[in-house]
């Protein structure tokens, strides 16, 4: 009984990824396009260049919440973590991003097509360390809760409190009026360094269940070419579903 309301539960978060006209999983790759572009738009643009611009690698990732990248117990502790919505809704995009700057130097400087990019991406199944990953997130969460140019629409999809302007009273002006800003924190906290990032005290589910890494020798699911043609087939068909759906 226990296992079957879970999965209600999980289903109630993800079940817009099985449409059957894929309309979930378009609005969320064209999301993470939206935070690509504004936190790195010199490698959103080498994207582009290599046809790769609409992230469709990045499916496997966005369908079951990274299911097949972690082991087991990192899963669970991933899934925690999303569901609470903390820092922000929609954080798993901030994870995609995250694991997109880790790799991005060996894409770039393998000159890497959407091929090579697609199986890089395979290879990467049971190799993340997900503490790290979850760091930097929560580092690039920060750099955008603190831009004064943040868009409207990434203000939206992360769900941040856009600035509220107060008035002064008696006379005296308050803190957000000096600064030009409804939101003090906003207004005087500083972007933290995304390499440098450390996981925050605060209450994170991730600070209560850490877990050990998997042995990468013993989980490595090595990518085949049967495999990598696997995957981008269905890309293919993803592609083709979008095209007749959307466009």
């Amino acid at each position: 009984v226990d296992a079957f309301w879970c999965f209600v539960g999980f289903m109630d978060q993800v079940g817009s990824n099985f449409e059957l006209d894929q309309g979930g999983m378009k609005r969320q790759l064209d999301d993470l396009t939206e935070i690509i572009k504004f936190v790195d738009p010199v490698f959103y643009n080498y994207l582009e260049a290599k046809e790769s611009g609409n992230l469709f690698f990045c499916f496997r990732w966005m369908l079951i919440w990274f299911k097949r990248e972690f082991n087991y117990s990192d899963t669970l502790t991933l899934w925690e973590v999303l569901w609470t919505k903390k820092p922000c809704k929609n954080f798993h995009l901030l994870v995609c991003a995250a694991l997109l700057d880790t790799e991005k130097s060996a894409i770039v400087e393998n000159k890497y097509g959407f091929t090579e990019i697609l199986k890089h991406v395979n290879d990467m199944s049971h190799r993340i360390d997900l503490q790290k990953t979850l760091s930097k997130a929560e580092g690039i969460f920060e750099s955008l809760r603190v831009d004064s140019t943040i868009s409207d629409r990434l203000v939206n999809i992360l769900g941040l409190a856009p600035p509220t302007p107060v008035s002064s009273q008696n006379g005296h002006n308050h803190e957000e009026s000096q600064n030009g800003t409804g939101d003090p924190q906003r207004a005087t906290s500083k972007p933290m360094a995304i390499q440098n990032r450390k996981l925050s005290g605060n209450s994170h589910a991730r600070e209560r269940h850490r877990t050990e890494s998997s042995n990468a020798s013993s989980s490595l699911n090595n990518s085949s070419s049967v495999e990598v043609l696997s995957e981008i087939d269905d890309e293919q068909k993803f592609e083709n579903s979008l095209n007749s759906n959307f466009f």
